[in-house]
């Protein structure tokens, strides 16, 4: 399971993110400058950070260059109230995405996807996560794709969703008109050729 460190004052935020972020790992919670770095010192292997612009004793950019200096690859988001110019440069420059509030799930999966795939090398979850996102694919659509990629049988799926064979078949079709492909093991093979 991922780690994660949630810098933030506000607590509606904070258990906002910690909802979308508890079913892949585990999160802690800074609320300013000081805690953040007491944490970020503490020794925990960080898999990823969520981090606000504005603390109320200083800035999360700050918090977030400090945090380079131990986890230089550790997948990051920079989030903010508002869009400015500074702020989007600097987290560029800090190799951390930058993400305007609100933000849920949708928001959230580009960096869910680098921490999972650091995490666990998973590349077919990354590959899945790709799939949804291009071609804006149902929760049961995606789960489709992924189940072909790691290779499962359709009867083994079947049996798994208690999905009735018509009904997959609909879901297939529908998986296979969006992405523009004639059957799902074409589709496999393309997603997991394709650059992370």
């Amino acid at each position: 399971m991922a780690s994660f460190l949630i810098v933030d004052d506000s607590e509606f935020v904070r258990q906002a993110l910690t909802t979308v972020l508890h079913r892949y790992g585990v999160c802690r919670a800074a609320v300013s400058v000081t805690d953040a770095e007491e944490h970020i010192a503490s020794g925990t292997e960080w898999d990823g950070f969520l981090i606000d612009v504005r603390l109320g004793d200083g800035s999360g950019l700050d918090v977030l260059a400090t945090a380079r200096r131990a986890y230089a690859d550790t997948p990051a988001v920079v989030l903010s109230g508002s869009l400015d110019r500074e702020s989007v440069n600097r987290a560029a420059a800090l190799g951390a995405r930058f993400i305007c509030k609100p933000c849920g799930t949708e928001e959230l999966a580009p960096f869910l996807s680098d921490v999972l795939t650091r995490t666990t090398g998973d590349r077919i979850y990354a590959a899945t996560e790709r799939a949804r996102h291009r071609w804006m694919l149902s929760p049961r659509e995606a789960e489709i794709v992924e189940a072909t990629l790691r290779g499962r049988a359709r009867d083994e799926y079947l049996a798994a969703t208690q999905m009735s064979v018509n009904t997959f078949k609909t879901h297939v079709r529908k998986l296979l008109e969006k992405a523009d492909y004639e059957n799902l093991s074409s589709l496999a093979i393309d997603l997991l050729s394709q650059q992370d």
